[in-house]
């Protein structure tokens, strides 16, 4: 099933971007202030590199390291895996398992224009799969109320004694005594 669905539609367009001459405890504390998990590294406005609370956690906290000492363009990952605000977001998601991460910037012209992490890709397919099944409800009622005011044999779904006349009476199948009654 194909939705095209643009990244621009699902991106988080607010972008905490830092300095790559910046250290990671000054990063560190971006990323609470903002209630971030990620700082995206640029160098006179383009985006070089991103820094993680992981990459935090792998090359300083689990090495006792201190922050202070270690500047993000040490600790950043880079060449960035980017997107751009009109791929597609199932696209844009093979990529990100293709390269095993968590968020891709959005680039326009060399220039940061937003982000987009699995979890806004999950959240979308997410509400999209309860509306496909709300569909698949709706239609399979329609076919049976257009299949006709009689059927044929079954259970009464009102008394449960077997018939060979049921019809649809307010979503359910009645036999002749509890239609009438």
């Amino acid at each position: 099933m194909e939705t095209n669905i643009p990244v621009k539609e699902v991106m988080v367009r607010d972008v905490v971007k830092a300095d790559m001459r910046m250290n990671a405890r000054d990063a560190a504390r971006m990323m609470l202030k903002y209630d971030v998990d990620s700082v995206i590294i640029v160098n006179r406005g383009e985006p070089i590199g991103i820094v993680t609370e992981r990459d935090m956690i792998r090359e300083l906290v689990s090495k006792d390291i201190k922050p202070s000492t270690v500047g993000l363009k040490d600790l950043m990952k880079s060449p960035l895996v980017t997107a751009s605000p009109d791929d597609d977001l199932m696209e844009v998601a093979r990529m990100m398992l293709k390269n095993k991460i968590r968020r891709v910037p959005v680039v326009e012209n060399g220039k940061l224009v937003g982000i987009v992490a699995d979890v806004d890709i999950l959240a979308v397919y997410s509400e999209m799969n309860s509306i496909l099944a709300e569909l698949v409800e709706m239609n399979v009622e329609r076919e049976i109320e257009q299949s006709g005011e009689e059927l044929s044999q079954g259970i009464c779904e009102r008394c449960g004694t077997f018939s060979e006349n049921l019809s649809l009476v307010d979503g359910l199948l009645l036999c002749e005594s509890c239609r009438e009654g």
